[in-house]
């Protein structure tokens, strides 16, 4: 642990704040429904051609077949939850929910086992199903964010326009 650098820590804590924050009901904006999905997109592209480079055709296709996934999860999550909709405000009533907590350190987790095992030259990290393997699982993660997000943002957009409709 002594050498792990300490913004990690300080990382570590951020997210668990943001994860916990979501777990309880709240208002926001339609705009930043796209924030998270948009983050996470770019901090995995950047962490998967940091440890390996270049995606293979392999890579792609794991990636295709993770997200698929993710965003099918994503979407059932929320597709009953009951939201309210400020089309003046342009914001949603959303209920508290545990699964961006769960995507938020499941990500965290990931990454840092990961570089971990760069790192630490383990072997597993290297491994030939590694490389396709963390492809699908960071794009899982990020379309299980997205498709949650691409519901409500949908939802929104179908909400009639009274200023606080419930869907």
């Amino acid at each position: 642990m002594s050498h792990i650098p300490t913004y990690v820590f300080i990382l570590f804590l951020v997210l668990a704040w943001m994860g916990i924050s979501r777990c309880f009901p709240r208002s926001i904006r339609v705009e930043r429904l796209a924030i998270l999905p948009v983050l996470m997109v770019v901090l995995g592209v950047r962490g998967f051609s940091g440890l390996f480079g270049l995606p293979s055709v392999v890579d792609l296709a794991a990636a295709v077949v993770g997200g698929a996934v993710g965003l099918a999860m994503g979407w059932r999550h929320v597709r009953r939850w009951r939201i309210r909709v400020d089309r003046r405000a342009r914001s949603l009533s959303i209920p508290g929910d545990i699964m961006m907590l769960a995507i938020i350190m499941g990500t965290f987790a990931f990454e840092f086992a990961l570089h971990y095992g760069f790192e630490a030259r383990a072997g597993w990290a290297t491994a030939s199903p590694v490389e396709p393997l963390a492809a699908a699982i960071w794009s899982w993660f990020i379309c299980m964010s997205a498709g949650r997000n691409l519901n409500l943002a949908m939802r929104f957009t179908r909400a009639r326009p009274t200023p606080l409709a419930e869907t």
